[in-house]
């Protein structure tokens, strides 16, 4: 009796065991769902486009360049209000993000990792002209810019002489 229990106990210990495994290399092997990268630029005035000149580091600000960086805008599968939510990660450095620094409007280059935390969760809410709008989803404002040459990007509310409509 004794050693059918203990035959018993053992297949089941390594059932629990086969299946932590197979979860933990089902997780691993997922990949992030991401859409081709872009540029991500002004619709309006001199069309440019969200850059970074200094190598994308953690921190650095995020300006206005007339070639601006390629971003891959990966889904995170939420909804902020009725909009998809994707985070803009260079692809220069894939461990960084478009974000918002915590306590201020001004848009930094923050690490993805951080996701919500890091404030680099947009919501992409796409006009009837095909432009989008890119909302913070922490900070509940767009993404604006005043359409100047190595300008900083700040998150705010339309505003005279402003842009707020992007490509992509």
């Amino acid at each position: 009796m004794r050693r059918l229990l203990r035959c018993k106990a053992v297949t089941i210990i390594a059932a629990i065991v086969s299946l932590t495994a197979s979860l933990a290399v089902g997780s691993v092997a997922t990949a992030v769902p991401a859409l081709a990268s872009v540029q991500i630029c002004n619709v309006a005035g001199n069309h440019y486009c969200i850059g970074d000149p200094n190598g994308v580091n953690n921190g650095d600000p995020v300006v206005l360049e007339p070639v601006g960086r390629d971003i891959t805008r990966v889904d995170t599968f939420l909804q902020y209000e009725t909009f998809e939510v994707y985070q803009l990660q260079f692809v220069a450095n894939t461990s960084q993000c478009v974000g918002v620094q915590n306590s201020t409007k001004w848009v930094t280059v923050r690490d993805c990792s951080g996701g919500q935390n890091s404030n680099t969760y947009w919501g992409r809410a796409v006009q009837g002209d095909g432009s989008v709008k890119w909302v913070s989803t922490t900070k509940g404002v767009v993404l604006v810019s005043n359409d100047g040459y190595a300008q900083q990007l700040w998150v705010g509310n339309a505003c005279n002489g402003c842009y707020i409509r992007w490509s992509n």
